[in-house]
């Protein structure tokens, strides 16, 4: 089963707060959630790139899920159509 997800987590380290994008990922067969350091809170290029990164990691889900969906269809109809 594929795991389908993304966000933004808020991590404090110091007094200072800190943005990571995490994400779920395959590897080795398995679905593994994965951080990725953004920068800091409050600064807006980090919040662009958050934005970005969900964005492109929800193209990329929609894109294996309609792979996926078009698979399961032909296997369907070959055993449908007689």
């Amino acid at each position: 089963m594929m795991e389908i997800g993304c966000g933004v987590r808020v991590r404090d380290f110091g007094g200072r707060r800190y943005l990571y994008f995490w994400h779920y990922e395959r590897e080795n067969g398995r679905s593994l959630r994965r951080e990725d350091y953004i920068g800091r809170v409050g600064a807006e290029r980090a919040r662009s790139e958050a934005l970005r990164r969900m964005a492109a990691y929800h193209r990329r889900a929609e894109q294996e899920l309609a792979r996926r969906r078009a698979q399961i269809e032909r296997l369907v109809a070959s055993h449908t159509s007689t």
